[in-house]
């Protein structure tokens, strides 16, 4: 008989008890794939990043420790040796940890190794038990501790979790430490300060996030846009760091896009999206593209939001947002045809005149466009006479609508649009 690889498995498993009194009933499990063999490892966790492995006993165990406090309630053994200067409340470690009980075989709290445990060592929520072992450790070092429950969860525990007067045992790797930089006002100029930077840029976009979510809309947008000055005020080390400033600054536009919109400002979006296009984000993502054309369309800019969306449907082509965006923005568009005032049976030759015509277009096109909740800005169409642009002017004052000539343009394709700024004219509600 092969012990190491049976060709049968049992759907659970014996009850001794049963087996010598009252007997057992064997059920096999058919779906057992016999051609696996599977085997208990001293260190399960290994394969998957976890540091350290299961105690049995924790009084067999501590013959191996030395302590670390006075009172004795911190015990170590180093596994790795480290080096350089020891830590002090100055620092902010980088640590990889994994925590269990006596014989448990899989740890209760744990990081990985790649996604390490940062906290600045004179100001954190940790454990006393855990800041005490971490204090006593060198960089690169890796120890085991046992700790006592008067040092981490005390008399009572956390039930059902953790047990009253539970000791614990906790691994621990110092991965990295720096020089805190210094409290109170940021200085960006300061060594060492992209770290505290990215700390309160992580804050600032999860606010920004649940503001979000609650519809809190302008304070999201406050959160957001105090992140992405820090980070564009912050002094880079590495391109490390430059990366990494990178991927939030992506993030934090691409929800600026998304409020800006909800509030109904397209033209701040607008100038959002081109900074996200300076990122070589903006052509490549979906979700950037109609939060882009949604801008576009409520700022009248109908062909440029058009492109947007029929490249974002090459990313996703069943999305049934940018679908139902696509056909908001063509009923948008039939609805607000500025084109009809410049047609040859509407606009006037002359300078000095508005003929009927024109003004009944005018009236038309105004009352659609207020009337219109999908729009909130129009550009009309360049080619019309001092006399029409004098009565467009005097309907959006009775309409207390504002009106003024096109300064800036918001579109990315700039060779798109070849007419003159200074020949536009824009409406705003």
């Amino acid at each position: 008989m092969d012990i190491n690889c049976p060709n049968i498995a049992l759907e659970n498993g014996l009850d001794l008890s049963k087996l010598v009194t009252t007997g057992s009933i064997l059920h096999i499990n058919a779906d057992y794939d016999d051609q696996e063999c599977y085997t208990l490892e001293s260190k399960p966790f290994k394969g998957n990043d976890y540091i350290g492995e299961p105690v049995k006993s924790f009084d067999i165990f501590e013959k191996e420790l030395q302590p670390v406090d006075t009172l004795g309630l911190v015990q170590k053994k180093i596994l790795e040796e480290g080096g350089g200067l020891a830590l002090s409340k100055d620092c902010t470690v980088s640590v990889a940890y994994a925590g269990y009980w006596e014989n448990e075989f899989e740890p209760y709290d744990f990081t990985k190794l790649d996604k390490p445990l940062v906290v600045n060592l004179n100001d954190n929520g940790l454990l006393p038990g855990v800041q005490i072992a971490i204090e006593s450790m060198l960089v690169g070092e890796m120890s085991v501790f046992l700790l006592s429950y008067e040092v981490m969860y005390g008399d009572m525990g956390v039930p059902p979790k953790i047990k009253p007067k539970a000791n614990c045992v906790f691994y621990l790797k110092l991965i990295k430490s720096i020089i805190t930089p210094k409290e109170g006002k940021i200085d960006f100029s300061e060594p060492n300060i992209f770290e505290r930077v990215l700390h309160e840029v992580k804050l600032l976009y999860s606010s920004g996030v649940v503001l979000h979510k609650s519809r809190n809309y302008m304070a999201a947008i406050q959160s957001f846009r105090k992140a992405v000055n820090m980070l564009h005020r912050c002094r880079l080390a590495n391109e490390s760091e430059e990366a990494i400033q990178e991927k939030f600054l992506k993030k934090l536009y691409i929800n600026l896009a998304v409020c800006y919109n909800e509030v109904k400002q397209p033209l701040k979006t607008c100038i959002v999206c081109n900074e996200l296009n300076r990122l070589r984000n903006l052509w490549n993502n979906e979700k950037v593209l109609y939060q882009n054309a949604k801008a576009l369309r409520m700022i009248g800019q109908f062909d440029a939001a058009e492109k947007k969306l029929r490249r974002a449907l090459r990313f996703s082509p069943d999305n049934d947002r940018i679908l139902e965006e696509l056909n908001l923005l063509q009923m948008t568009r039939d609805s607000c045809n500025q084109s009809r005032l410049i047609d040859s049976n509407v606009s006037s030759n002359s300078n000095n005149s508005a003929n009927d015509q024109f003004r009944n277009e005018v009236d038309s096109l105004i009352k659609n466009f207020k009337e219109n909740v999908n729009l909130c800005k129009l550009t009309l169409p360049p080619g019309l006479n001092a006399a029409e642009i004098g009565y467009i002017k005097e309907v959006c004052v009775k309409e207390n609508l504002y009106c003024n000539k096109l300064q800036k343009d918001y579109l990315l394709d700039k060779e798109e649009d070849k007419v003159p700024l200074e020949s536009k004219i824009d409406l705003f509600i």
